[in-house]
Formats: C-alpha cells, structure tokens, sequence
C-alpha cells in the first residue's frame, strides 16, 4: 500500500511554527513529543508528532524560521545541528530540565515569545540598566553598541546558565569601570536580581527564584496549637 500523504495547510504550518518558535525561545529546545503537549495544552485542534514534525519541516523549506528540527529535537537558532558543539550542548541542557516542571503561561503570555528578543520580567533588567547609566560605569551610552547590547548579550548568558560571576567578569570586559566597591557591589547585586529572575532554558522557562519556591513546594500552615486542658 502506498504510504498517506498528510495534507497540511499553510495556516496550520504557520500556528504550529508560532508555537515552536515560542518554545524555543523559552526552553531553548524541546523534544518532538513534548512540543505536542505544549501545543495541545493551548489549542483545541490538537496536533501529533507525525504532523508537527512534517508542518515545521516543510515550512523551514520555504520559509525563514528561527527554530531547527533534528533527531526528534527542536532546538534555538543558538543549537543548529551543523555546529560542532550541537549534540553536547543539546545534551546538557536536557540532562539539567530533566525532572524539572514546564513554565505554562497563559496563552495570550506564551506567543508573546514568538519574539525571541521578548524578555519578561523586564523590571531587573530596567532597574540595571538605570543604575548603569546613574553612575556612568561604561562611557558607551544607551543602544544597541551601549547598555542596551550589553543588557541583551547578559540575557543570553543568563539563559544559558552561566554563573554570575561569569556574568560580572563580561561587564569588565566591555569596558565597564567603577570609582569605589560600594559601586562594584550595587552591578553585583542588580546583575544577581537579573539572573535570579530570568527565565532560563535549564528550568524549562522558569527563573531560578521560581524553581526555588517550586522545590520547597506549598508552604504549611502551623498546626492548630491544642485546645487548653480543663
């Protein structure tokens, strides 16, 4: 018997990649069959992985899209499958969500990230970049060749899991400079509000602060103390 040709439009191809983009750039990858769980969460008319699979395939061939598919994965533009370092770094990032639960915002929040340069919460972010520019640490000014490059190559780190000190050490590479330890330890403490509060490919799209309170799970009520004895 010949083999059914799965007929997709491009209006399904289109929803589907939306979501895979908005994956992507919350977890970074994302195997097939869990992608379909994302997707089914949200839409009515749910998908398979026989479908998404094909509908982000033959979209990719026509169109520019962010994500790729390789071996069962999507993956951000960061892990494509030609590079030398795919499998290693597609293996650890899995090895770290392992176990971890999925961030599932409300839709309306989840296809916000079909932008990829989408940040949320942006408050940190704001807080840094105001402090940077109140005591003059870099001579660069705001933009994208400023502040504003150097806030959005943190984002990246912070996303990929590098340390906060990693973190501080880019800053000085740049060229950022501080008059006292007193202003050394104001970016300290405003870069670690960042990253605690930066959505994170490690924890499946929650921020660390998130997972924190995840792994402590429900916080208990004190027991009722004992009525008096009489």
């Amino acid at each position: 018997m010949a083999a059914t040709t799965i007929r997709i439009s491009r209006k399904r191809k289109e929803l589907i990649a939306q979501y895979a983009t908005a994956a992507i750039s919350l977890y970074g990858v994302i195997s097939v069959n869990e992608f379909v769980e994302v997707f089914n969460h949200y839409e009515e008319a749910h998908t398979t992985a026989e479908e998404a699979s094909l509908a982000l395939i033959r979209l990719a061939r026509t169109d520019d899209v962010e994500y790729s598919v390789f071996g069962g994965i999507i993956s951000a533009p960061e892990f494509q499958p030609d590079f030398d370092d795919y499998e290693d770094n597609v293996r650890y990032i899995r090895n770290a969500q392992r176990g971890k639960p999925r961030y599932l915002p409300s839709k309306e929040e989840f296809l916000k990230y079909v932008d990829l340069s989408y940040r949320e919460p942006e408050k940190p972010y704001a807080e840094l970049k105001a402090y940077i520019l109140k005591h003059k640490l870099t001579t660069r000014g705001e933009g994208i060749e400023g502040v504003d490059g150097d806030l959005i190559d943190l984002h990246e780190m912070i996303q990929f899991g590098v340390a906060v000190r990693d973190e501080l050490d880019y800053f000085t590479s740049v060229g950022y400079r501080y008059k006292d330890m007193d202003e050394a330890m104001g970016l300290f403490n405003l870069v670690t509000n960042a990253h605690n509060h930066t959505r994170m490919y490690d924890n499946n799209g929650f921020t660390p602060e998130e997972m924190v309170d995840l792994l402590r799970g429900p916080k208990r009520k004190p027991s009722p103390k004992a009525p008096p004895m009489l």
